[in-house]
């Protein structure tokens, strides 16, 4: 069954039971054969470090010389600092062979995993690995941050940082965001609570952004969990972009709450299909909240496709192109 919502003028198609067309799959690892990637990987990285300097080149063997320092540390390309990123007018960052990323680290430049990073022993409130700065990026490279025991944060962004092509599984957050920054090109899964949660401190303006990514499988909480918060509607304003994601098989597939804050939602060709809970779940206490639908799958949840909370003091929901909200526990579309 089909029916037609008319919104800015514009005719939105929203489709109740019969099946959308796909969304292209964000990219999964690919994880490196166990000779011809991960040993010609060392085999180079060493070989550069004895041409830079016999010295290090030493100690770059040291890492390769055991599997259990593998796990823990993982071999990376650090740039360090925003003087490093190799911008116009600026210094391309040096390359520093033989140095590792431990566990509990901070960084402030460019960082890039030639190894997965094991991280058990990752405490309550504390992450594996952390991105202080615009200019803190994160690059897995398609490695793994595995927590084993579901405790901690896997991968910390702060103040605008990044994380790309990254797999993150078996913390308590797989990543958590505090005032802004993005995530590109990932998997996280398998988190005891969140897949991706993001905060913002009071009266600050910031801006998250998510694509290209899947999560799936964190038992305790959304695959996306945004809360935004302020003073007022007035002095604090946030807003979130989410382009191709897929969120599965979590308690919530997304959700997005504000509270005394101005919240912008941005949604766009991505799906929320075989959560326990709501698909996608809009919350507000004296928010003004203006949601943007545009190409959304919401399929097979156990409550609602698209729940919109009652509580919004302001704002708009606009649905433009296809949203296919059927088969779902509860409805299709709540307000």
């Amino acid at each position: 069954m089909s029916s037609q919502a008319k919104v800015d003028g514009s005719t939105a198609q929203l489709d109740m039971e019969d099946p959308p067309p796909s969304i292209p799959t964000p990219p999964k690892r690919q994880k490196a054969s166990s000779f011809s990637n991960t040993n010609i990987s060392k085999i180079l990285v060493f070989a550069l470090c004895i041409f830079i300097g016999g010295g290090i080149g030493i100690a770059g063997y040291s890492v390769f010389a055991s599997r259990d320092i593998q796990q823990q540390n993982a071999v990376a390309i650090i740039g360090e600092g925003p003087d490093n990123q190799g911008k116009a007018g600026k210094t391309p960052p040096p390359v520093v062979c033989g140095s590792t990323v431990q566990c509990g680290q901070t960084f402030t430049g460019e960082v890039k995993l030639t190894e997965d990073l094991y991280c058990p022993q990752t405490t309550s409130g504390n992450c594996a690995i952390t991105l202080e700065g615009e200019d803190a990026v994160l690059d897995c490279n398609q490695y793994m941050i595995d927590g084993d025991i579901r405790v901690g944060n896997g991968i910390c962004l702060r103040n605008g940082a990044s994380a790309i092509n990254c797999n993150v599984q078996k913390f308590k957050d797989g990543i958590y965001v505090e005032n802004g920054g993005e995530v590109n090109d990932c998997e996280v899964m398998f988190n005891d609570v969140f897949g991706i949660q993001v905060q913002n401190e009071a009266s600050s303006t910031t801006k998250m952004k998510i694509s290209n990514t899947y999560i799936h499988d964190n038992a305790g909480g959304s695959g996306i969990f945004f809360l935004g918060s302020g003073e007022s509607p007035e002095s604090s304003e946030t807003s979130i972009e989410v382009n191709n994601v897929k969120s599965n098989h979590n308690v919530i597939g997304m959700s997005f709450a504000g509270v005394n804050v101005k919240l912008e939602v941005q949604v766009k060709d991505s799906e929320t299909s075989n959560n326990s809970g709501s698909g996608i779940q809009i919350d507000s206490i004296s928010a003004a909240v203006d949601v943007e639908l545009d190409g959304i799958i919401s399929r097979y949840n156990g409550r609602d496709g698209l729940y919109v909370s009652p509580l919004i003091v302001g704002g708009e929901v606009k649905v433009k192109g296809d949203v296919n909200l059927y088969k779902n526990g509860l409805s299709g579309f709540f307000v």
